[in-house]
């Protein structure tokens, strides 16, 4: 923790609402991608990220700085999007949504043919399905790990559990990944052998 982050903590804990802004503006634009990729859409992200806020906000004098803020501010997130689709999965099953989704996936090429687009909107789709068979527990740190570059120490920090415990849930995400993409692999395999 820097000197700088320390002051606004402390201003934050004293009552300065524009301290508490500061600190969540160095941190908002990474946590919302998380909330994102935990929840799948932005609409839903976007309400777990404010009432993740006004936790923290209302909490903050529980911060002890055995951890980074934006780590504890997280973890507040990450709590509030997982109780967000629990509380979803009782109206409807949760579909994804594919507003702002694919760009967290895949990069195209500018110069991609058809069929490169093609297979990798295909590869996109068959990614966001296979997020839909894993825990909230895998999920979240499958999204923590591979597409917000998180520690796996950091991860048990957020998500409150052994750094052991995290190694298993992303041991088990990959491989139900692996299986649920099993047959795209093969197939641009096919296509590989077959354009030799």
């Amino acid at each position: 923790m820097n000197h700088r982050e320390n002051e606004l903590i402390q201003a934050a804990q004293g009552g300065d609402s524009r301290a508490f802004n500061e600190l969540v503006r160095l941190n908002d634009r990474r946590i919302l991608q998380v909330a994102h990729g935990i929840l799948g859409n932005m609409q839903d992200a976007s309400d777990a990220y404010q009432e993740g806020l006004i936790r923290a906000y209302r909490n903050l004098h529980t911060f002890r700085r055995d951890a980074a803020f934006g780590t504890w501010l997280t973890r507040i997130v990450i709590n509030q999007a997982l109780n967000l689709k629990k509380k979803r999965r009782w109206k409807q099953r949760f579909p994804l949504d594919d507003t702002g989704q694919e760009a967290s996936l895949q990069v195209l090429d500018p110069a991609s043919g058809p069929e490169e687009i093609l297979v990798s909107s295909e590869l996109s789709a068959e990614i966001r399905a296979g997020l839909d068979l894993l825990s909230d527990r895998e999920r979240t740190v499958f999204v923590l790990k591979h597409m917000h570059g998180y520690r796996l120490r950091e991860i048990a920090v957020m998500i409150e559990c052994a750094e052991g415990t995290v190694k298993n849930y992303l041991f088990r995400a990959t491989q139900k990944l692996r299986d649920a993409l099993g047959h795209h692999a093969s197939a641009s395999g096919e296509r590989t052998t077959s354009s030799s």
